[in-house]
């Protein structure tokens, strides 16, 4: 079994822990957005477009749920669907998925925007706290 040798040595677990500490700074940067004003609704109408183009994509082609949410995620993040038998046959879909495009593509580019803003601000926070942390522990008591 190679994954339990890997396991093992250590090897998989040290390379865990980058992958873990990054999911850590993106949900505190995640909930630092939150408590912005202007980010629960760019989120939300994120969510409501890959919900829309889920229902679209899904009842338009005959498709079921799964393929719709995944034909409407990669073409929102402008990747490109790899499996051959999902295309869209009908001209209507093609242009309801040009203006899907153009909308979703800026809402998500918002909705990044804000979780980079909220990432930088609580890596300075960190940095703040750590450094305060820092300058206690060196006074005498």
């Amino acid at each position: 079994m190679v994954w339990a040798a890997r396991a093992s040595d250590g090897v998989y677990a040290r390379s865990m822990v980058p992958t873990l500490l990054m999911l850590r700074r993106v949900g505190h940067a995640f909930r630092y957005a939150v408590r912005e004003d202007d980010f629960l609704p760019t989120f939300g109408a994120g969510v409501l477009l890959v919900l829309i183009g889920t229902v679209t994509y899904s009842l338009g082609e005959g498709w079921n749920v799964v393929d719709g949410f995944y034909f409407a995620v990669a073409t929102l993040t402008t990747t490109s669907v790899s499996d051959p038998n999902l295309v869209l046959d009908q001209d209507w879909m093609k242009v309801f998925t040009v203006f899907y495009l153009l909308i979703g593509i800026g809402i998500l580019v918002q909705i990044l925007a804000q979780l980079g803003t909220a990432f930088v601000a609580v890596r300075a926070q960190d940095r703040a706290d750590k450094i305060s942390r820092r300058g206690r522990s060196d006074q005498p008591t």
